[in-house]
């Protein structure tokens, strides 16, 4: 229970400094998306509007980073005892004679 409360403390800071990056570049772009989008109607320049189109749908996609990091769903990280690492060690008598006959086809 006590890894779980430093691995949900680890997340929630990783994730922070994340949401703050990724909100800057929204910002950033939102900014950019307006700016040409004025342009593109003051100028009827075609190419512009789909250029702010293209920035409106990048924008769409940090969206949605921003709201995945925001999701409470925490991933634990599982710890591995002495015993899984002698089961994962053992040779299954099947495998041996697969892998010779691999190697013997190489």
């Amino acid at each position: 229970m006590e890894n779980q409360l430093i691995r949900m403390k680890e997340l929630k800071n990783s994730r922070e400094k994340s949401i703050k990056k990724l909100t800057k570049v929204l910002n950033t772009l939102v900014r950019l998306e307006w700016e040409i989008s004025s342009i593109a109607s003051k100028t009827n320049d075609n190419i512009s509007k789909i250029a702010s189109k293209s920035i409106a749908d990048s924008s769409s996609c940090v969206q949605t980073a921003i709201s995945q990091l925001i999701s409470t769903e925490i991933n634990i990280v599982k710890e591995t005892n002495e015993e899984s690492r002698v089961v994962t060690k053992k040779n299954n008598p099947k495998l041996q004679s697969l892998r010779k006959i691999v190697l013997n086809k190489k």
